[in-house]
Formats: structure tokens, C-alpha cells, sequence
């Protein structure tokens, strides 16, 4: 009795434990024959020359070159991963990387988006900052950028003659390009003024803030400088109330259309009274 017990019992269990540690040492065998062909598969897989970005196509672009671009991106390829990956596998193509370092690379690129066309193309979406203003430093406007309609400065600008742009010349210092100049009411404020301006035939040439109740406006006058000065804590509206209004009444505005006469400036700042001088 005792010898059929511990037969069915310790000697069974002991046939039963050795299966189970053969059943979990085939299994451990499988997982790493799984482990290893999904290794070796992976190798061959990233190294493969059919799988390899060759190719890339840039749209957007205005005034950046897409030559450059492209250049920028293959050169950003070149290499390998870990000794072993070449960075031109499609698979291993990190996105946000190209995209933030083409933007550290071109100043004048506002958006970029990079997407896999195919398993060997790259397609570089861009869209530049496009030139609405120079903002210059200095008291005369000796160092200019470029300055989109959002008042976000990014791209130093050659000297310009003419009226190409409107120069906006503040104290304010350089940063590291590109960055936020001037904040949205600002910028609306000298686009209003701009508009309301060339109702009436005036076009401004520069905006120059002297002081946080004086902003100066020059345009040219019977072939000349002169000079619009308003109080910026004022509405655009109100200003250029002022103005008009002054225009239309005499003297000023019989002066004001003489082509035989300068002038030298009109102030607008005060509501009862229109400041202006002309030259002798």
C-alpha cells in the first residue's frame, strides 16, 4: 500500500516536473530562435538597399533654394546608427530631427513638414516667412531684418532704396534670429496706419518710436521727408481723425497742397489742436 502511494505520488511527480522542465526549456529554446530571427531579419532589413531613402523633393520654397535644402537633408542622412545602421534607412528616418535642424539651418523657414512619400522618397514641405517690414536698429536704422506681418524678425536684409518696405526702426536689441520683435498690436498699429494714410495719398516710409507717447512717421512730401508725429496710447482711429480733419480745413490744408511748399512735420497728439510747420 505504501509503495503504490509513493509510486503514484513522488515518483509520478517527479515524471511530471521533468516534462514540464523539458515543455519550458524547448519553449525558452523557440523564444530565443524567435528572438534571434527577428534580430537577424531586423539587421538585414535596415540594411537592405531597396529599403533606403535616395531621394529628395522639396516644395514651398520662394526665395530659399531647393537645392540647399536637399543638400542639407542628404548631408543630415549620411552615416550610421550604432556602427552598423545606415541613418538613410526609410525605417529609421526621424521626422521632427530633419525638421527641427533644417529650421536651425534656414532662418526664413516659418513651417516645415517632412513626410515619406515612399519607402525611398522624402517630400520637405516648407513654408518661408514672407517680408512684410525691415525692422532696423540703431537711431537711423543702420542694421535691418526682415519682418513678416507678425511682427517676427527673421532675416538680416541688405540696404534698400526706395519704398520697397516700411522701415520700423525701435531701440529694441537683436536676438538670436529668429525671433518676436514686435507684439501684434504693434504691428497692427503701423498697418492701419499704413492704410489710412494711403487713403489720402500719403505713403510712410518709416515708424520710428521716440518715446512710449511719440511715434514718429516719415513720408515723403512734394519730393521730400516729413515728418507725421502721433501718441501711440491713442487710437489709429482717433489719429488719424485728427489729421483728416485738419487737412480739410484751412490753412493747413491750402498748404498742405501747395506743391511749392516743405514741410517739416505735423503733429496730431493733442485733441484740440494740430501742431505743423513748414520750412520758411
Amino acid at each position: 500500500m505504501y509503495e503504490r502511494t509513493y509510486n503514484n505520488r513522488v515518483l509520478k511527480q517527479d515524471e511530471n516536473t521533468k516534462k514540464r522542465k523539458k515543455r519550458l526549456s524547448w519553449k525558452r529554446i523557440l523564444f530565443w530562435i524567435v528572438i534571434l530571427g527577428f534580430i537577424t531579419g531586423a539587421f538585414f532589413m535596415l540594411r537592405s538597399p531597396s529599403l533606403q531613402v535616395t531621394s529628395v523633393l522639396t516644395t514651398g520654397t520662394e526665395v530659399l533654394d531647393s537645392v540647399d535644402i536637399e543638400s542639407n537633408i542628404k548631408h543630415q542622412l549620411e552615416g550610421k546608427l550604432l556602427w552598423f545602421f545606415p541613418r538613410t534607412s526609410t525605417f529609421l528616418i526621424n521626422k521632427s530631427s530633419i525638421e527641427n535642424k533644417l529650421k536651425e539651418s534656414f532662418s526664413r523657414i516659418e513651417t516645415v513638414n517632412v513626410k515619406r512619400v515612399d519607402l525611398h522618397t522624402l517630400r520637405i514641405d516648407i513654408k518661408e516667412y514672407r517680408a512684410m517690414y525691415l525692422w532696423c536698429t540703431g537711431e537711423v536704422g543702420e542694421e535691418c531684418y526682415f519682418m513678416d506681418k507678425n511682427g517676427v524678425v527673421y532675416n538680416s536684409a541688405p540696404v534698400f532704396s526706395g519704398t520697397a518696405y516700411i522701415k520700423i526702426i525701435t531701440g529694441a536689441p537683436v536676438e538670436a534670429i529668429p525671433f518676436q520683435a514686435m507684439d501684434g498690436d504693434d504691428v497692427t498699429r503701423v498697418a492701419d496706419f499704413a492704410t489710412g494714410l494711403s487713403g489720402i495719398n500719403i505713403t510712410p516710409t518709416t515708424f520710428r518710436t521716440s518715446s512710449p507717447r511719440k511715434l514718429e512717421i516719415d513720408f515723403l512730401h512734394n519730393k521730400d521727408v516729413a515728418e507725421l508725429i502721433v501718441d501711440p496710447t491713442i487710437s489709429t482711429a482717433t489719429s488719424l481723425e485728427y489729421l483728416f480733419s485738419a487737412l480739410r480745413s484751412e490753412p493747413l490744408g491750402g498748404l498742405f497742397y501747395d506743391v511749392q511748399k516743405k514741410l517739416l512735420y505735423i503733429d496730431v497728439r493733442f485733441s484740440n489742436k494740430v501742431v505743423y510747420k513748414f520750412a520758411e
